[in-house]
């Protein structure tokens, strides 16, 4: 009855809620070099205003909150696009929040009259934080926090939630990697209960919804997991021969088993172990913000903002265009001897391994080089040359190196398919 309830409160709200106004926001996390042109480009393009960008992490010591890093910069705000500090608390004290006013001043001295605080706060310290909060407000003109989606149903939410301008509940890595295996990161029926209650939340809120990829490393005996690889790319996944997948796919989530010693990232993985890949699933993300819209959520806030790393998730102009497929075209660029694979389509490759195979009607190669693909299989004098390659994201391309042909012969002879994406073969494009 009480969820019936919410579902009836969030869809008032939801009509209520001025049309156009749903946004997309991102977290940008430990990012010391400012945006480039292109990504604000690209953020205008998708109708982008807001980015909650990392400051750095304040602990308690002896009493006293005391930064742990040296902070980042943050980008001043323009009419378009607004930055705001996130600064985040952590504690292993019983009281941290003895000295609140103290700790206002810290926040307001770093970040001025916004800021956004992130803190796991364990239950039993939800009511001094929201105490605290109201003295930090006090301070800060604007003040918004993360928030676990567990919170809405605890005692001291009505205190929390009125102690700030705006709350982005987490709706990822809520609870630890069972034994049987990895959580999804999203997972589109546990979302659905937790939005229910959230649809009653009476401040401003937005919900976090994940945009990145992690790999996770397993005991091979015991399931449990050993940690996080921090720095791998794809390549090192998918062109793998030490990995054999333990099972399908499920909501954008894979076990592979390793049959040999092997490493990702420099972190060695014994054999027998397991490597848990995850990243959020397509049709379960876009179902995700479809159900947020429902709700009288501002938007939705992912973590995180995409980048050049591999682990960054989807790109930028597919989480604009969550229903979209990528378009692959094989080109000459002008006065070059190579080829370029392009993605002009919104949306992104997903990752796993793909075979650009090019063709010719007689033995035209005589020197190919791998250039931004992972590896280019054939023989000289070959007809045929194989590029694989592991993704490819919405507007962007990959190149091969010098491809050398015979005398006489032309770049207009070459055809070419993509495997699996498309069997059919296909004209190079002048």
């Amino acid at each position: 009855m009480r969820k019936k309830l919410f579902l009836i409160a969030g869809i008032i709200a939801a009509l209520s809620r001025p049309c156009g106004a749903f946004e997309a926001a991102f977290w940008t996390w430990q990012r010391a070099e400012p945006l480039e042109d292109s990504e604000r480009d690209e953020l205008r393009a998708c109708g982008v205003h807001t980015l909650f960008w990392y400051m750095g992490e304040m602990e308690i010591r002896d009493k006293e909150w005391r930064w742990k890093n040296t902070p980042f910069p943050i980008p001043a705000s323009m009419p378009e696009l607004r930055f705001v500090p996130v600064i985040r608390l952590t504690s292993f004290v019983r009281a941290p929040f003895a000295q609140a006013a103290a700790l206002a001043e810290k926040i307001h001295a770093a970040a001025g009259d916004e800021a956004q605080l992130d803190m796991d706060c364990p239950d039993r310290l939800l009511s001094d934080y929201a105490e605290a909060l109201r003295a930090i407000h006090a301070r800060v003109r604007r003040l918004s926090i993360t928030a676990l989606e567990g919170w809405i149903v605890r005692p001291a939410w009505a205190a929390l939630q009125a102690s700030v301008d705006e709350v982005e509940p987490m709706f990822y890595d809520t609870r630890i990697d069972p034994p049987s295996g990895p959580l999804p990161l999203a997972d589109p029926a546990k979302f659905r209960a937790q939005l229910a209650e959230w649809s009653a939340c009476k401040t401003a809120w937005r919900a976090g919804l994940p945009n990145f990829s992690r790999l996770t490393l397993y005991d091979g005996a015991t399931g449990l997991s050993r940690g996080h690889i921090r720095q791998w790319n794809w390549d090192d996944v998918c062109f793998s021969r030490a990995f054999t997948a333990a099972g399908p796919v499920r909501l954008g989530t894979t076990v592979f088993l390793a049959s040999e010693r092997t490493s990702v990232g420099n972190i060695p993985i014994g054999k027998g172990s397991l490597v848990g890949v995850r990243w959020p699933d397509r049709a379960a993300l876009a179902g995700a913000v479809e159900a947020v819209k429902k709700t009288n959520a501002l938007g939705v806030v992912y973590f995180r903002l995409p980048d050049s790393t591999d682990a960054s998730g989807w790109s930028l102009r597919q989480l604009e265009h969550l229903e979209a497929k990528p378009v692959l075209v094989l080109r000459k660029p002008r006065a070059l001897d190579l080829l370029e694979l392009a993605n002009t389509g919104n949306g992104d490759l997903e990752p796993r391994r793909y075979a650009l195979e090019i063709t010719a009607p007689s033995p035209v190669f005589r020197e190919a080089l791998e250039g931004d693909f992972q590896r280019v299989e054939g023989s000289v004098l070959a007809a045929r040359l194989t590029f694989w390659f592991s993704h490819l994201r919405a507007g962007q391309s990959l190149r091969t190196g010098l491809l050398q042909l015979a005398p006489g012969a032309d770049f207009s002879q070459i055809h070419y398919r993509i495997l699996p994406v498309d069997p059919t073969w296909n004209v190079t494009k002048q």
